[in-house]
């Protein structure tokens, strides 16, 4: 398990929650895993009470499913629950990539541009995590721009089952598209084209479909 230093603000509860997310999502925690309460409470240097609060927490987006007397296991993939996730995220981002081409200033265009020529940059040298952390970071900027960071949260919440099938996805596939239409996307949001950024983005998130079939192929251990 990959472990990052707890951040001064964070709860003993939130901070074993970012990790374990982190690391499910990572697939380092693989689906069909057995979780430990008593291993992660010593790896992060936490009583077991937070740890099992995380894990319970986990447990409501089906992510992790209790076991009684044996554990946490992590759920394998399930691609209704992928669909679920993609729904909520797609209707939600629609609209505030879409108003976000009206609300963005000079600086958060300037932030965008930054973002992309770093995606194309790492895409170079063949860093794939950074790739993801700052295709995560792009979209976050649409609901900052347009203060809708409630909603980030709950879409983040929601989105850990797609987070999982996009880092197969990503290590599966060519990542030049999605880059494609990030760059895509923030030309639309220069141009102030609402409409325009609001199907690309749509086209983006359901790309999904195209890929399921290859990524399946070759994980088919991680799928329920």
């Amino acid at each position: 398990m990959i472990n990052t230093e707890k951040d001064g603000k964070e709860s003993n509860r939130d901070y074993a929650l970012r990790v374990i997310r982190e690391n499910i999502i990572k697939l380092e925690l693989k689906p069909g895993f057995m979780i430990s309460e008593q291993d992660i409470a010593d790896e992060l240097k936490l009583s077991r009470t937070p740890v099992h609060e995380a894990l319970q927490e986990l447990a409501r987006t089906k992510i992790i499913e209790i076991l009684p007397q044996r554990g946490s296991l992590v759920s394998h993939i399930n691609m209704t629950l992928v669909d679920e996730a993609v729904f909520m995220r797609a209707t939600i981002e629609a609209a505030v990539t879409e108003q976000a081409a009206q609300m963005a200033t000079e600086k958060d265009i300037q932030e965008l541009q930054e973002n992309v020529n770093l995606q194309i940059f790492y895409h170079s040298s063949g860093n794939l995590d950074k790739i993801m952390e700052l295709d995560n970071q792009f979209h976050e900027m649409m609901y900052r721009i347009t203060n809708k960071m409630q909603c980030h949260f709950m879409v983040k919440t929601m989105n850990i089952h797609y987070d999982r099938f996009r880092e197969l996805r990503m290590h599966s596939s060519a990542t030049e598209s999605v880059i494609e239409e990030h760059r895509l996307i923030l030309e639309a949001i220069k141009n102030k084209d609402g409409e325009k950024a609001k199907q690309i983005l749509l086209g983006h998130l359901n790309k999904h479909y195209a890929d399921e079939k290859d990524v399946r192929k070759k994980y088919p251990e991680y799928f329920a």
